[in-house]
């Protein structure tokens, strides 16, 4: 599990119309995001490789010669539909057949995003193989620093791309 992900809004990055044919699982898109990575992280001194798709959403591969390293990009959320999105006036489509209690807030009182607007998080990942982690500690925290500064850089240079950032620790507490 990744130390920190990072979780913004943007309608710079829609589903592709295709690109359900891609997915392994309904909702896991993010395929223009894992792109746009790929292709600009490089101008922020992270070299990256293969994009592919996951499970859970699309992985961009990073150059590291001492172990795989790589960013998992993903929507969480996607803009409303319905004319009317964010207005309050809306009937909650969720209610007839989600459990309320499985949210943190209930889909009624969550709010809707604009029309457009999508939700996303990314995360930087580093797997040092088992027997590199059996014969040595391995130092994980440089390349992942390194790789979350390029993020960091490339969507400064991009705001309107990228709103409402929030870097958020999930490390556990100890």
């Amino acid at each position: 599990m990744p130390d920190r992900v990072v979780e913004f809004k943007s309608a710079a990055f829609p589903k592709y119309p295709n690109e359900n044919e891609e997915l392994v699982n309904d909702n896991c898109w993010g395929k223009r995001l894992a792109e746009y990575l790929r292709d600009h992280l490089p101008k922020h001194g992270v070299a990256t490789g293969d994009i592919l798709c996951e499970d859970w959403g699309w992985l961009v591969y990073v150059e590291n010669a001492d172990f795989p390293l790589w960013i998992g990009c993903g929507v969480m959320d996607e803009g409303d539909d319905d004319e009317n999105a964010g207005d309050g006036d809306e009937e909650d489509d969720h209610s007839s057949h989600d459990d309320p209690g499985k949210y943190a807030m209930p889909p009624s009182t969550q709010p809707k995003l604009p029309k457009g607007v999508n939700e996303f998080i990314m995360h930087v990942n580093a797997e040092p193989g088992f027997l590199k982690r059996l014969f040595r500690k391995v130092d994980t925290a440089p390349a992942v620093e390194r790789a979350e500064r390029a993020i960091q850089d490339m969507m400064a240079a991009a705001p309107d791309a990228f709103q409402d950032v929030k870097w958020m620790d999930t490390s556990p507490k100890r």
